[in-house]
């Protein structure tokens, strides 16, 4: 496989816990599951802050424009390794792999996206 893309971000926790006091802001970026996921842990802005910089980095990573971070969705396996998959159709024959990395204050993802 060739990697055909590499993209990262870090975010500030606060910046994403006053993003989530807006009315409607989380439902404009998150899926319902990534909502319910996030709000039912302890650290939930923590949560949302590495999923919000997950959706950056495949954003950047991507070969092409125009996917709404809502459609890119940040899950977990069972394992609690994270994924990704991305809802649009020229994603097809794409890997997206993702790491995520959070503290009190930042969070960091970086995603590679190979063909």
């Amino acid at each position: 496989m060739n990697v055909i893309g590499l993209g990262t971000d870090l975010v500030e926790v606060k910046r994403i816990e006053a993003f989530a006091q807006k009315p409607g802001a989380l439902e404009r970026v998150f899926s319902p599951e990534e909502i319910a996921y996030c709000l039912a842990r302890k650290n939930k802005y923590q949560h949302l802050a590495v999923r919000f910089a997950a959706k950056e980095a495949v954003y950047k990573a991507l070969p092409f424009d125009g996917v709404a971070f809502k459609n890119i969705q940040v899950t977990n396996l069972e394992s609690g390794r994270p994924q990704v998959r991305v809802q649009d159709a020229r994603c097809g024959g794409l890997v997206i792999l993702i790491t995520l990395s959070h503290t009190e204050a930042y969070a960091a993802a970086t995603a590679v996206v190979q063909r």
